[in-house]
């Protein structure tokens, strides 16, 4: 017969936390986590810095409504960058490539606002 060995106990597979909830991870982060994934959407910039914030604060999940949970003040200020974005123009001489992006970026914004804007009156 084998030896008797005993199985390895298993990882926990609990929840994977919010940014939002995670207390090593300053406000501003937090802040421009959300920015940059209402921004970006799935795109591969977003799963670029998503990537590199996991390996600097481990694993953690972040959505466009983390915006709510924000500090009052922080919160204003985010909306007012997505306000700024939103409106954000390129020149016509850039190029075509970064064009489309900002175009993205911006419809993007808008679209997040339009969602937030009504959760975020009855917040206040």
């Amino acid at each position: 017969m084998g030896r008797e060995k005993p199985n390895k106990p298993r990882k926990p597979r609990g929840e994977t936390p919010r940014i939002i909830d995670m207390p090593n991870v300053s406000v501003e982060t937090k802040k421009n986590a959300v920015l940059s994934c209402i921004t970006e959407g799935e795109g591969p910039a977003w799963r670029m810095t998503h990537m590199l914030m996991q390996q600097r604060y481990g694993e953690f999940t972040v959505e466009e409504r983390d915006l709510l949970d924000l500090p009052a003040q922080t919160r204003t200020d985010a909306l007012n960058e997505l306000a700024f974005y939103a409106t954000a123009q390129m020149p016509a001489q850039a190029p075509m490539g970064a064009q489309e992006a900002a175009a993205r970026a911006a419809a993007n914004c808008r679209q997040a606002l339009a969602r937030l804007a009504p959760l975020v009156e009855d917040l206040d």
